[in-house]
């Protein structure tokens, strides 16, 4: 069998794998909660019957969000929503938010969801969108490329997110643990780097640190080629100073990265940092060899 249909086979193998864990979710009594859009990370804790929503996501500048459906909750009935900006409803179990960013730097956006479980079953989770991931990941992995690999369990991560919001566990896997404890000790990391280091495949990298990534435990950025990983909240010139030593091997001219650090966490809202802004970074040989010694 060739390299694509092997490829085409697995993607299809893992997506109908989750769809399986999709629709048992679906029909569980306890609260699910569904993410709409990509960007938006979400933690949650449950007392008495009532489950409490942190759903987060940063507005680039300039930006605005006009009546967007951030998140749905399926098996309860939602309380109370509050947003730290803007204005935030529900209509039909759905959480929609209105909110501009005027600003020139990145808005921290929160909203605190309060459902009630339900007695009633719900309808189940949205199987067209299983079906759509499980399309879009045979279709990217047939890539073979590591930016298609990266769709691929970007697709896939979406129900998996279901599924562990609604257990509260985002640390039962000890391969994730592992990861997530390598990239708060080497911020600015890439998965490859991972996967050398601490022993784990690449395919499984990828596949817990998209998890990671949706819970709000890590942050992404793109470099040209390279996916950088870092703890979130960590300070730009912490996680990309280790990149350029680790991945460029080259040392951070100080006083370059302080003048274009706006700039830089700017584009890092974005998710994308131009390689070519990140080579300006870099010091110059002769800046870097000691000043010769008066005879």
């Amino acid at each position: 069998m060739s390299p694509d249909r092997l490829a085409l086979l697995a993607a299809l193998l893992v997506a109908a794998a989750l769809a399986i864990v999709a629709l048992t979710v679906s029909v569980a009594a306890a609260p699910i909660l569904v993410i709409t859009r990509p960007d938006v990370s979400a933690t949650n804790s449950s007392s008495g019957g009532l489950t409490l929503y942190k759903l987060s996501l940063t507005l680039p500048p300039l930006t605005s969000l006009r009546g967007e459906r951030v998140a749905c909750v399926q098996g309860a009935k939602v309380l109370r929503v509050q947003a730290t900006a803007g204005a935030s409803a529900v209509r039909e179990g759905c959480v929609y938010l209105t909110v501009e960013n005027p600003g020139l730097r990145p808005l921290r956006v929160e909203v605190l969801v309060e459902a009630e479980e339900s007695r009633e079953p719900g309808p189940p989770i949205l199987v067209a969108l299983v079906a759509a991931a499980a399309s879009a990941a045979a279709a990217s992995y047939l890539t073979m490329t590591e930016g298609g690999r990266e769709k691929l369990f970007s697709a896939l991560s979406i129900p998996a997110s279901y599924y562990i919001l609604r257990r509260e566990d985002a640390s039962r896997s000890p391969k994730r643990v592992a990861i997530l404890k390598y990239v708060r000790e080497n911020p600015g990391v890439t998965a490859r780097r991972i996967s050398r280091e601490t022993g784990i495949s690449f395919g499984e990298v990828q596949w817990h640190l998209s998890i990671l990534e949706r819970l709000g435990l890590v942050e992404r950025v793109r470099i040209g080629k390279y996916s950088c990983y870092y703890p979130a909240g960590t300070p730009l010139e912490a996680w990309l100073s280790n990149f350029i030593a680790r991945e460029l091997r080259a040392e951070v001219d100080a006083e370059a990265l302080k003048a274009l650090k706006p700039r830089l966490e700017l584009l890092a809202g974005r998710g994308a940092i131009p390689y070519r802004e990140v080579q300006s970074l870099v010091a110059r040989e002769d800046s870097r060899r000691a000043p010769p010694q008066r005879l």
